[in-house]
């Protein structure tokens, strides 16, 4: 594997990681909300560069995407559960 696209990789992975374990401490609904939009964005760019990355290889560019496509979903899920949390507070 293309050893710049493993360091890009890890510079998105780490802060996706990191995102994760805040969503896990956030004490309000406010904060769960911005930690999420932060990961989505996180995941997007990270999605973005590697879409537009020239000279890779097939199999590492649908590695660094599926990646990629696999932080971009578990945001979108966890965006939609704290959406609907967040609507359906009694």
């Amino acid at each position: 594997m293309n050893e710049t696209l493993i360091s890009a990789c890890t510079m998105f992975l780490v802060p996706a990681t990191l995102l994760f374990g805040a969503l896990g401490v956030a004490n309000s609904s406010f904060l769960k909300m911005l930690v999420c939009l932060l990961g989505g964005a996180t995941a997007g760019l990270w999605f973005y560069r590697v879409w537009w990355w020239t000279n890779l290889s097939l199999i590492d560019r649908r590695t660094a995407l599926g990646l990629a496509g696999m932080y971009a979903a578990a945001w979108l899920i966890t965006l939609l559960v704290q959406l609907k949390n967040m609507f359906s507070r009694d």
